[in-house]
Parts: structure tokens; sequence; C-alpha cells
């Protein structure tokens, strides 16, 4: 659930091609993070249809003919709207796996 948001957040910053983004996304995260080329670029695909994700060709830092990913302006508005809640979704899975809740907490019933 979370790969479309790490997408949006990479592309973002810079447009990109699925190879490098997947290796940024290995990288930034230690390792803990690993997707694959395909699985990078069915995830893209969706976007696209979506709206969220626009291609086009361009020569990358090597001078090798890639098709690059940008965000659109639907993409830039839904990493914007829904970074914070994903950012409080960690926060809050933390939290569970770490049993850090409070009395509150604890005593909060949910029907």
């Amino acid at each position: 659930g979370y790969t479309e948001i790490i997408l949006c957040s990479l592309l973002f910053a810079e447009d990109d091609y699925i190879y490098n983004l997947v290796k940024k996304i290995t990288n930034v995260s230690n390792n803990m993070i690993q997707i694959t080329n395909p699985s990078t670029l069915m995830i893209i695909k969706k976007m696209i249809l979506d709206g969220k994700i626009i291609s086009y060709d361009s020569l990358n830092e090597k001078g090798v003919n890639r098709k690059f990913y940008s965000l659109t302006e639907k993409g830039k508005k839904y990493y914007l709207d829904n970074r914070d809640f994903f950012l409080d979704s960690l926060r809050g899975l933390e939290k569970l796996i770490k049993g850090e809740m409070s009395d509150e907490e604890k005593n909060k019933t949910i029907y």
C-alpha cells in the first residue's frame, strides 16, 4: 500500500526512470524495502491510468534513451493530500509494534 506514495515522493522531487526509482527505494531504505522493476512498472502503469503520472522518452545521465516518469498535477495533489496520512499510519504502526499505547488508548473501546 505504500509503494504508490513512495513513488509519488520520489517523482515529486524529480522525474526519473524505473531502474533509478527502484535503486533509490533500495538505497534510501537501507535495503529494507526491495521492489522489482516489473512490480514498479505495474504500479506506474496503474498510476498512469489514474492520471497521476505521465511518461516521456529522454536521455539519462549516461546518454541512454529511457522512459522517464513525471507526476501530473493530479499526482502532485494526491501526494500532498496523502503524505501526512501515510506518515501518521507509520507512527501508529510503530507504536503498536512497540506496545507503546497510553493508558487512555488502552482503555478506549471500539464498537
